[in-house]
């Protein structure tokens, strides 16, 4: 009897060690998958944490002046690379994983014992990716939060208003050119001055005085005889658009630009940079859409170019207006028909009178210039009661000009467009790529101005990454996270 009670009691203890082995396998099973699971948690949100940390290190100076989101890799260093940034990546992924528990006495442990093993940037995007096509991206959206779809409504007018006309693409100067050949070929008639001697008889045609004009420095004239023109001048090859430039991955899935965006653009461009009626004191260049449209390497030789361009549109938006005019149109041609060669050689009648409508609209295409420059506006295509000139004040009209000076002149319009509007529209003739590009130059050469971006470049900044974490642990496990981020 009592050898069985024994064999009992050893079955039982045999059937309660084996329960508790089979149950002691499956709670550190249970313990380990915890720990797998939690190191796999832990990484994932150590990468998450430490990506919106370098997010954050976005260019201060870069936001405040221009509104624009971008890492820049240089850290206010020489060396932009995108391997900095890989760095900064992984110390924020070792303050996120690898702990210090500050314990003595080892009575606590860190049960997930991580550590950050590489840290990798694989895709990433420039700035000047995709002929800036990401910096374009990121200005349109800033256009499109602060102004709203409506924004664009009255630059799509002027455009179209524009285009119309033909103002930016007709050939004025050449029409005025071939007009004037006509009129030098042809051969003026005689009269006798003597026994045997004849001699042509003079066009005098009113025209030739203005046209004499055309050589003169048109920035005088249209500019005030007491205003201060900046003079300052940079080198091109120290900037983006004529240095070699860093590329990254591109866009990839992202969007590029539409039309209705590049409209958007422009507008960027005008709110952000400075133009020869409103110059910005913290800019490099004073007159900086008047670069944008030139590209010159100084401010007195761009707002050259620009008020040589505008006096081409407004020649041609008023030669346009003239010819539509039947009453302007008899004037220049009771003139023509006054004058001694054309009475007696009709035929040139018409060539005189044309040339007339060319002079009359170039001495008006001045008098607008000067008003742009003044700050105030013009219309695109004029009327009667905006029509400044006469066509005999036209044989003055350099005296009219300074009679203007004051800005009393009756025929001063408050509608039409401004000399920003002006400069828009040149905009839209400027090729894509080039324009951009000179924005990124202007947008160097003021960050270069401020603290800590002295060697500040366009393409060391980036706006999206993708990048992969290698974490182990002392635990004999690993884990590799990929993340991508983008700021728009």
């Amino acid at each position: 009897m009592g050898k069985g009670l024994i064999a009992k009691k050893g079955s039982v203890t045999i059937y309660l060690a084996l329960t508790l082995s089979v149950m002691l396998s499956l709670f550190l099973t249970l313990i380990e998958g915890a720990r797998t699971s939690a190191i796999r948690m832990q990484s994932e949100c150590a990468m998450d944490l430490s990506l919106y940390s370098v997010f954050a290190e976005y260019n201060r100076e870069l936001l405040e002046q221009y509104d624009l989101f971008f890492i820049d890799t240089s850290y206010g260093s020489e060396n932009c690379a995108i391997e900095n940034t890989a760095e900064h990546l992984r110390g924020y992924m070792a303050d996120n994983t690898e702990q210090d528990l500050g314990i003595a006495n080892g009575m606590v442990r860190d049960l997930l014992a991580l550590k950050v093993e590489e840290t990798q940037i694989g895709e990433f995007t420039l700035a000047t990716d995709e002929q800036g096509e990401v910096f374009r991206r990121q200005a349109v959206s800033y256009m499109k939060d602060k102004y709203g779809l409506s924004y664009i409504k009255e630059l799509k007018k002027n455009l179209e208003q524009a285009a119309d006309a033909d103002l930016l693409e007709r050939d004025i100067t050449g029409e005025r050119k071939a007009n004037q050949k006509a009129i030098d070929d042809t051969e003026l008639p005689k009269k006798k001055v003597g026994e045997d001697e004849w001699e042509e008889i003079p066009l005098e045609n009113p025209a030739d005085e203005v046209n004499a004009t055309r050589n003169k420095g048109v920035l005088a004239l249209v500019t005030d005889k007491d205003a201060v023109l900046s003079n300052e001048t940079i080198v091109k090859e120290n900037y983006i658009s004529h240095r070699k430039r860093s590329t990254g991955s591109g866009l990839l899935e992202r969007k590029g630009c539409t039309a209705t965006d590049e409209l958007f653009f422009y507008g960027y461009l005008l709110d952000k940079f400075g133009t020869y009626t409103n110059p910005l004191e913290k800019s490099r260049l004073k007159y900086q859409v008047e670069y944008l449209l030139a590209g010159k390497e100084n401010d007195m030789d761009n707002l050259k170019w620009v008020v040589n361009r505008l006096l081409l549109i407004r020649e041609t938006a008023n030669v346009v207006y003239l010819f539509s005019n039947e009453r302007k149109m008899a004037e220049a041609e009771a003139l023509a028909l006054t004058l001694s060669a054309v009475i007696q050689l009709p035929e040139l009648a018409k060539l005189v009178q044309v040339a007339l409508i060319f002079a009359w609209a170039y001495a008006e295409s001045v008098y607008d210039v000067k008003q742009l420059l003044a700050g105030r506006r013009v219309p695109l295509i004029k009327t009667d009661e905006t029509w400044h000139f006469g066509l005999e004040g036209m044989l003055s009209y350099e005296k009219g000009l300074e009679d203007s000076q004051d800005g009393s002149e009756e025929h001063a319009s408050e509608e039409g467009l401004a000399y920003e509007d002006y400069l828009m529209v040149l905009l839209t003739v400027v090729n894509k790529e080039t324009r951009t590009f000179r924005a990124m130059d202007l947008i160097e050469m003021d960050l270069r101005k401020t603290v800590g971006n002295e060697t500040f470049r366009m393409d060391g900044c980036v706006d999206y990454i993708e990048a992969t974490a290698v974490i182990s642990s002392r635990f004999g496990y690993h884990c590799d996270i990929t993340r991508d981020y983008y700021y728009f």
